[in-house]
């Protein structure tokens, strides 16, 4: 028997690399089913020389097993791989793989209730109340060699809404990520299961000695381009069963603690031709301003540095403390009313939103475990039907 084995090895070998081409093995099939053939007969006119009844009853039974086998192939790829009658029947459209795909990007790109969409919005709101739990005005003032400085930041406890959010934005990270796999997996499995794996998996299955190998193999790569994209395709039709919810916030303004108080004040910051000469010394700040005398009447430059860094840099300097003055009264004279009313605001519009993506997100992991259920208990279920593997070792670990 080994060296029957050994005979059958050698011809499959030649005859696999006369039949395959580069990256398609689909020709390997036919090669092998006629290799095997050669090689039952050869066996069976041994066992007539031999006058071998059990190597007569097993190239009996070989036969059977062949004709099975090509019956085998006939029918996967006349329903699954050539013909496209069972994916326009069942998903009324040939393209299966491009549906399932399209089901996966609307799930992650959908403009009201898609993942990225959540995932946009959780960075604005927090942007928001980041800036206003921030948001402290201050006032300084200089006496003699030191000054003092007073500031407030009355709205900072609303920070704690940026824990919810980062929750949702790890949920969120998750299911995109599982997603962007499967999607992924399903263009992957199409490109190279028909042409290299499944042809692989027909052709162990013909060889006498590795049968059940290979009857597990065409499961598993029947699962894989079949049961996984119509489990997708399943998935998105039961969505369409429930109230999917949406994950926008209409009314994100509200999010903005005072944007009056803290737009006006922000001009001392935002605006380069302001901060950079108020940031320079008195004197930088004069010789910055009187560059035009220097270039129009240079005899009049030093008068000119001397008059703004002592007289004007200063009336300067006490308008601009004023002004910082009234802003911090008027933010501390209503901050209070200000802070509660923004915490209302907050909770008002966080509450849905955040119930809302944790829903999206729920419901992410209950179609990707049915997409898990049905592709892998398929694929078992194929392997029994065809003789294989029934327990599939380190796959079934995913359930």
């Amino acid at each position: 028997m080994r060296l029957m084995r050994v005979g059958l090895f050698i011809l499959l070998i030649l005859g696999a690399s006369v039949a395959a081409t580069q990256l398609d093995l689909t020709p390997v099939v036919p090669g092998i089913i006629l290799i095997t053939a050669i090689f039952i007969a050869i066996m069976f006119a041994f066992s007539d020389m031999l006058a071998s009844p059990s190597l007569a009853a097993w190239t009996k039974s070989e036969l059977r097993e062949l004709v099975a086998g090509v019956l085998l192939v006939v029918i996967i790829y006349g329903l699954f791989i050539t013909s496209k009658g069972v994916s326009t029947a069942i998903t009324g459209t040939e393209d299966y793989v491009g549906l399932s795909v399209r089901v996966i990007d609307n799930m992650i790109e959908n403009e009201t209730s898609g993942y990225d969409t959540a995932y946009k919005n959780i960075i604005r709101a927090a942007t928001k109340i980041r800036i206003g739990a921030s948001y402290g005005p201050y006032l300084t003032v200089p006496l003699w060699y030191f000054s003092l400085m007073y500031s407030s930041a009355p709205l900072s406890g609303i920070s704690i809404m940026l824990i919810p959010l980062g929750s949702a934005t790890q949920g969120l990270t998750n299911v995109i990520f599982i997603y962007e796999s499967l999607r992924l997996l399903i263009l992957f499995f199409d490109a190279t299961v028909p042409s290299i794996i499944l042809p692989l998996a027909l052709a162990i299955r013909i060889i006498p000695f590795t049968r059940r190998v290979g009857n597990t193999l065409i499961a598993i790569s029947l699962a894989a381009i079949v049961l996984l994209p119509f489990s997708v395709i399943l998935a998105g039709e039961v969505n369409k069963l429930i109230d999917y919810p949406e994950v926008t916030i209409p009314n994100i303004n509200k999010l903005d603690a005072n944007a009056f108080a803290m737009e006006f004040a922000s001009i001392f910051c935002d605006q380069p031709a302001i901060r950079f000469p108020l940031s320079l010394t008195e004197w930088g700040f004069a010789a910055l301003i009187c560059l035009p005398v220097l270039i129009a009447f240079a005899p009049a430059y030093p008068g000119c540095v001397s008059v703004v860094a002592q007289i004007v840099y200063p009336l300067i300097m006490e308008v601009i403390k004023f002004v910082q003055l009234g802003l911090l009264v008027m933010w501390l004279a209503g901050a209070e009313t200000i802070g509660y009313r923004w915490s209302d605001d907050v909770a008002d519009v966080l509450l849905p939103f955040l119930q809302n993506v944790n829903n999206v997100v729920l419901i992410g992991y209950l179609d990707f475990i049915l997409i898990v259920i049905i592709t892998i208990s398929g694929a078992r279920s194929i392997s029994t039907a065809l003789g294989g593997e029934w327990y599939l070792a380190g796959v079934e670990r995913l359930i």
